[in-house]
């Protein structure tokens, strides 16, 4: 095979949903997805010069190429760049070789991978630029989406049981909302009515749904070491599934010292990148459970990160704010793994996320579950009418 053009397309979604299409001299076209960033589909597009020619069916010596090439920039953009195109190059393989992904990636290990809600403060849509600068999508404005809801313990329980009725047997909110009892907004501080108040929130969603869903909890990296003890110790008596980012990603001895004071299980990983972050996480930290996101780590390397934790006993729930092309990567990684838990289904609040998928005849996700295709490649179409239709005004479309 041989690649001959590389380009992209940005949906406006909850996030922007950066799709990569990769082409070939054979007529085998492959997509895949990047994590968001600034100026993500321009540093993509300087990715496309060094493709050009290459052989897809070499995967790893084309990736090792590309991690080359971005040897003099720091881990972040230029990674969502790479295992965006990644995502892409394997897609076409399989179709070449009429192979699923999870095939190329070992085999599988399961016929269906269990998704788990973000149900993020009980909101609505939430839509963010890359810059995380709210925003008001066109599609949104027009529809009459509904805006995000009052964060209060009565939201967190409509949302938890109208989640756990659609069939999900996980659910995952964030605790870190505005309170009417932050005294400080800089010092990583939680007062003890904060903690009061963010435990009456869980205790809410809880009691909703009862005690065979599965409760998880996001801090997105915003407390202090004490104060991070001081929330997870508060939230022992719900037998969460895991306690997620309570201190910022930087400092893995700091997030050890959370995990050797609570029961808790905590989760981290979707702003780490690399073999050896993860590596630090397990051994350091003492992680029972990681979080990387599926399109910052790539699927390759996913594969390799989770043989890395199955050595320590470790289990993988996989971060994932993707449209429904990054959705199946992750599903095709999920089922090649065994020490994998759940995947991440970040997109309730957008209405068009099934219409993306060319062709289909049933929602992506039934019952909380996403069945693992036999199709060649990640065995769902991007329909790119519809791709069209949501496009982000003012980036290029393929």
């Amino acid at each position: 095979m041989q690649i001959t053009r590389v380009s992209t397309a940005v949906i406006e979604a909850n996030f922007d949903w950066t799709i990569v299409k990769v082409e070939t001299a054979e007529g085998v076209t492959g997509y895949g997805e990047a994590f968001m960033g600034p100026g993500l589909p321009a540093v993509i597009a300087e990715y496309a010069g060094v493709l050009i020619g290459e052989d897809p069916t070499s995967i790893d010596r084309v990736l090792r190429r590309l991690y080359a090439c971005s040897a003099p920039s720091a881990p972040g953009l230029v990674l969502h760049a790479v295992h965006g195109i990644e995502g892409a190059l394997l897609d076409a393989i399989g179709k070449h070789y009429k192979l699923p992904v999870w095939q190329i990636l070992g085999g599988k290990y399961r016929a269906h991978v269990r998704v788990y809600a973000d149900c993020h403060a009980g909101e609505a849509l939430e839509s963010l630029t890359p810059l995380l600068v709210p925003r008001r999508p066109q599609w949104a404005a027009a529809s009459g989406q509904e805006e995000p809801s009052a964060v209060t313990p009565g939201a967190y329980a409509i949302r938890a049981r109208e989640m756990a009725a659609r069939g999900f047997g996980i659910l995952k909110f964030d605790v870190d909302v505005p309170t009417p009892y932050r005294a400080d907004m800089h010092n990583r501080d939680l007062s003890g009515r904060e903690v009061e108040h963010m435990a009456a929130l869980v205790a809410a969603a809880r009691e909703a749904v009862g005690p065979d869903v599965g409760l998880a909890v996001d801090c997105h990296w915003s407390y202090s070491t004490q104060a991070a003890i001081n929330l997870a110790r508060a939230l022992e008596r719900y037998n969460l599934m895991w306690l997620e980012d309570p201190t910022p990603p930087e400092n893995i001895a700091a997030l050890g010292t959370v995990q050797r004071n609570t029961v808790l299980p905590l989760a981290t990983g979707e702003n780490h990148y690399l073999r050896s972050d993860f590596e630090r996480l397990i051994v350091e930290a003492g992680l029972r459970v990681l979080a990387p996101d599926v399109q910052k780590i790539g699927l390759w390397q996913g594969r390799k990160i989770a043989d890395l934790a199955d050595v320590h006993y470790v289990n993988l729930t996989l971060h994932n704010i993707s449209g429904p092309i990054g959705t199946m990567a992750g599903v095709h990684l999920c089922a090649a793994i065994p020490n994998f838990l759940a995947l991440e289904w970040h997109a309730a609040s957008v209405p068009f996320f099934d219409d993306l998928v060319k062709g289909a005849n049933a929602p992506l996700i039934g019952n909380g579950r996403i069945a693992v295709p036999d199709a060649p490649g990640l065995g769902i179409e991007l329909d790119e009418d519809v791709a069209n239709k949501y496009r982000k005004p003012g980036e290029k479309f393929f």
